[in-house]
């Protein structure tokens, strides 16, 4: 319980946001992230992408406290005309605990361009049953100039929503995402993506990750403001994909995610 205070006490007041949406360990309720995007340095663009319908668990431990941890479950369906999805993701415990329920829609408007949307709800509460709620959005596209180079754009909370809580509002910052993925070489990949969220500086997201052989994939990562490393380990049995990942913080130690993904 110490360490669990003196971390939040670090988070608070170190960073000098909103405690909601802006502290890393709680802001895995509302992110997509899996254990390929932690080991790859923690971009957006670094999420495991579905190639067929499926279903994905996930399980993210922030600085080796099970009291901050997010477990999310994920679904996908591809249609002859779009790709839905929808999640449902928790963090924390019975002192304090976040959910996040999302839907969203995909389609490949032109033969390498892909757009999204998706609009969930948040809700939280405390021991002291405080609770607060709002509908957030996002918004992103896939855009391929070349075969092996891909754009990826995401914002999160376009519409700039606040969580509600009794009579005040609580704001929730907007973050811009911006980056790509390039294959120099067969078998390797080389991502990069720049992040922006309101009132915070610019953070650099970097990764790598090369294939061992079919079914293993070793990943490295990197990302700055703070200046965090990442490693991580990955692959397919048969309709079975695995992602764990880890990164270190240079003050709150090391956290980790697991994720696991069947296809059919």
């Amino acid at each position: 319980m110490k360490r669990l205070c003196a971390i939040c006490f670090y988070l608070i007041f170190s960073s000098n946001v909103s405690l909601f949406g802006e502290i890393p360990a709680l802001n895995a309720t509302f992110s997509n992230k899996d254990g390929r995007s932690v080991a790859l340095g923690g971009g957006i663009n670094a999420i495991e992408k579905p190639d067929s319908s499926g279903i994905l668990i996930s399980y993210f431990m922030p600085y080796n406290l099970s009291e901050l941890s997010t477990r999310r479950i994920a679904g996908t369906c591809f249609t002859e005309w779009v790709c839905l999805d929808g999640q449902l993701s928790q963090t924390g415990n019975e002192v304090f605990m976040e959910n996040y329920l999302s839907f969203g829609a995909s389609r490949l408007l032109a033969r390498d361009f892909i757009f999204g949307i998706k609009g969930g709800y948040y809700h939280y509460t405390t021991i002291n049953d405080a609770k607060g709620s709002t509908l957030l959005s996002e918004i992103y596209c896939y855009y391929k100039p070349f075969e092996k180079m891909q754009i990826c754009i995401y914002l999160f909370n376009p519409t700039n929503s606040k969580i509600r809580q009794s009579e005040v509002s609580i704001p929730l910052y907007q973050s811009f995402h911006l980056g790509g993925s390039f294959f120099p070489v067969k078998n390797t990949e080389l991502l990069c993506e720049f992040e922006k969220t309101q009132i915070q500086d610019l953070t650099l997201h970097l990764g790598c990750e090369s294939s061992v052989f079919n079914s293993f994939k070793i990943r490295v990562g990197l990302s700055a403001q703070p200046l965090m490393p990442s490693f991580g380990i990955g692959g397919k049995l048969y309709r079975f994909k695995y992602a764990l990942g880890w990164n270190l913080h240079p003050v709150l130690g090391v956290s980790s995610c697991l994720s696991i993904q069947y296809n059919w």
